[in-house]
């Protein structure tokens, strides 16, 4: 019986060790890019517009985007809603390269747009986390969608007069839809100097997507008014060092050999 019990914790620990195994750490992309359209990094005030940072993980195949900004306290303000999240998880335009970041320059990036216009990015962003109705509240539902097309995006200048030129910050609400989920804005996260961040919050199933197995996604959103852009590049790809783990089936067959040796030799003796 004690040999059982054993064999029972044993199985619940390779139940644990499975689960850890498929989580991946999450990445940080620090906002270093600036995009065109203006000068600077935020068009306008720093209090309201400006994005600090965004960090991904992968549960599984769920996929979880925060984003820190300080716009989180002044949504609808002006007309000025949440934009959506464009997601990239092939080569570049080119299929040249090894990452599906591709933008214009090099860091902070200044001459790069993406919008229905003007094509001087390189990256395909071919997935869009669409927040529907509700992005000018703090919580909604939205929808995973690829095969949108360029020609339907919803950019800047198309909803504010007074906004970074020409970028594209929704999509036209085409394509296909692969999953919907609820989407969330919190308080006030953390501040830095003067500045109060609060975090936007998106989480979805990516389950037979591009974005589940690839090991480079790369990320681009801002607000309506695009006055600030996060775009970068996160990476999925376990470390050349990590040690395999062996599948549970196979964990649990070795176990129960190992025990079963030590329960006949006991009763041998």
């Amino acid at each position: 019986m004690k040999c059982l019990k054993w064999i029972a914790i044993a199985a619940l620990s390779v139940s644990s060790i499975n689960g850890f195994a498929v989580d991946i750490p999450a990445e940080t992309i620090m906002d270093k890019y600036i995009g065109a359209g203006y000068d600077g990094d935020i068009n306008g005030s720093k209090y309201r517009y400006d994005i600090d940072k965004m960090v991904v993980s992968r549960v599984g195949t769920i996929l979880n985007v925060n984003i820190f900004t300080s716009f989180y306290n002044n949504i609808g303000d002006n007309d000025i809603e949440l934009g959506d999240l464009f997601m990239a998880a092939d080569k570049d335009l080119n299929n040249s390269g090894t990452s599906p970041w591709n933008p214009d320059g090099a860091l902070p990036n200044t001459g790069d747009r993406y919008s229905k216009t003007d094509t001087n990015t390189g990256t395909n962003w071919n997935y869009v986390y669409d927040l529907g109705s509700s992005r000018n509240n703090k919580s909604g539902t939205g929808d995973l969608r690829t095969g949108f097309s360029n020609n339907n995006l919803i950019v800047s200048s198309d909803e504010h007069r007074n906004a970074r030129y020409n970028q594209a910050v929704r999509s036209g609400n085409d394509g296909t839809t692969i999953t919907s989920s609820d989407w969330s804005v919190g308080g006030r996260s953390y501040k830095i100097g003067n500045v109060g961040y609060g975090k936007v919050s998106f989480s979805f199933d990516v389950a037979n997507t591009a974005l589940a197995t690839a090991n480079q996604i790369a990320f681009r959103w801002a607000m309506t008014c695009a006055n600030d852009i996060i775009e970068g590049v996160a990476s999925f790809a376990p470390p050349k060092d990590t040690i395999a783990v062996p599948e549970p089936q196979t964990f649990v067959l070795m176990l129960l050999a190992m025990f079963g040796l030590i329960y006949r030799r006991k009763i041998t003796h």
